[in-house]
């Protein structure tokens, strides 16, 4: 058979495991989470083979000569990367479109209010056959990181919100609110696993369980859904705010943004950890970011301790891609909103890539080229321009990387 392009083949592959299943159709559209399984059985002949994409907004910059290494040993506000440095390219030279405070949407974006941020266009693209498009997650309500033609597109905040766009239809993107109580995700899609059980071989059985079981923890780490042990069991929506503090709320959205990733829920996904105008209060330490940036001839340390904490957090979410076995399948593109914070600097911006596909363990010198070289570079790397919706892909730069 002759096919358009690779996606339609996975298209086509996908479809003639669920006919060869004899999972019905039905089935399929009314559980991202079975679909999500049985997109499994495609993406693991693939093993290898970059398929999906997490983009990471790290506010606050740094100081380069504390971030970049001259060895093998990463100084100090990098050193929390350490462990994963071998699947890590440090991007030296790195510059935005524009660097400083209230200007977020350059940071996905390259400055444009009218075309696709990088994660949207990797939904419109390589994330054409998943359940989910993208999915846009933050710690700091922001309205403008994400956007596609229409306007921009509110980070998810609320952590059952982010599962209520992965598991109740949603197609992604959109901010927070309440919906009508409703029953645990798990119990909501019990109806169609039970259908679905005696027609899998172990291995999806064992996969769908880990999904539910890891779809529990984060319902109940949320305060109050999925705690039930019954399929007919209810419970209310949680308040927006159900879990207390930025360090908590960070964390939470990162085992959102992996589960997504790990159930084939969506090939696109991007989590904001702060916003460039540095008002969010990091909790661990006692002070909001921007007074750390901006006071550093005071209080030396405090800005490099801000730092260090910041790549903490995407220590975290590498630890635990890591454990799911996806950074053989993932590329992690991390930008930040500016160089030195207390300059608002341009250069030598913070950014890095790892993962599939990625030679890690090395600072690439990028000559001052920006986060839209960048994204060109892994756009094709991710086989963007080639999907069924190929046409949608947006051209970020003439050029790409060398040797990235």
């Amino acid at each position: 058979m002759r096919y358009k392009d690779c996606f339609d083949k996975e298209r086509r592959d996908f479809l003639r495991v669920v006919k060869h299943a004899g999972i019905a159709a039905g089935v399929i559209r009314a559980s991202s989470l079975i679909a999500g399984v049985m997109m499994a059985r495609v993406a693991e002949a693939q093993s290898g083979t970059p398929t999906k994409h997490c983009l990471v907004f790290s506010g606050g910059g740094c100081h380069p000569t504390k971030w970049f290494p001259s060895g093998s040993t990463l100084p100090t506000q990098s050193a929390p990367l350490q462990s994963h440095y071998s699947r890590i390219a440090l991007l030296q030279n790195a510059k935005l479109s524009q660097a400083g405070h209230g200007v977020m949407f350059h940071r996905f974006n390259d400055g444009s209010w009218n075309y696709d941020s990088f994660d949207v266009n990797l939904g419109r693209t390589i994330g054409a056959n998943y359940p989910v498009k993208y999915l846009n997650v933050g710690t700091t309500a922001e309205s403008a990181l994400s956007r596609d033609t229409t306007g921009t597109k509110p980070i998810i905040t609320s952590p059952q919100a982010a599962l209520d766009v992965l598991f109740a239809g949603g197609g992604g993107g959109g901010g927070g609110g309440s919906v009508a109580p409703r029953k645990s995700i798990v119990d909501l899609h019990l109806p169609a696993v039970n259908d679905l059980k005696n027609k899998l071989g172990q291995h999806e059985k064992d996969k769908l369980d880990s999904h539910l079981t890891a779809i529990r923890d984060i319902e109940t780490a949320i305060g109050g859904s999925g705690t039930g042990t019954g399929s007919s069991g209810s419970c209310p929506q949680p308040p927006t705010t159900s879990v207390s503090g930025f360090d908590a709320l960070a964390k939470l959205h990162t085992d959102i943004v992996v589960l997504a990733l790990d159930c084939n829920l969506s090939a696109s996904v991007s989590i904001a950890f702060g916003t460039d105008a540095h008002t969010h209060y990091l909790d661990v330490l006692g002070r909001e970011s921007h007074q750390s940036h901006h006071n550093q001839s005071n209080r030396p340390l405090d800005y490099t301790e801000d730092i260090v904490y910041m790549q903490g957090l995407t220590k975290n979410l590498f630890d635990k891609l890591n454990a799911k076995g996806l950074l053989s399948s993932t590329i992690v593109t991390q930008v930040s909103d500016m160089g030195d914070a207390d300059s608002h600097g341009n250069d030598n911006v913070p950014m890095l890539v790892a993962g599939a596909g990625i030679t890690g363990g090395r600072v690439l010198n990028i000559g001052g080229k920006t986060q839209a070289d960048i994204y060109q570079t892994i756009g094709l790397k991710l086989r963007a321009d080639q999907g069924p919706n190929g046409a949608s892909y947006r051209k970020w730069a003439a050029n790409t990387i060398a040797g990235l």
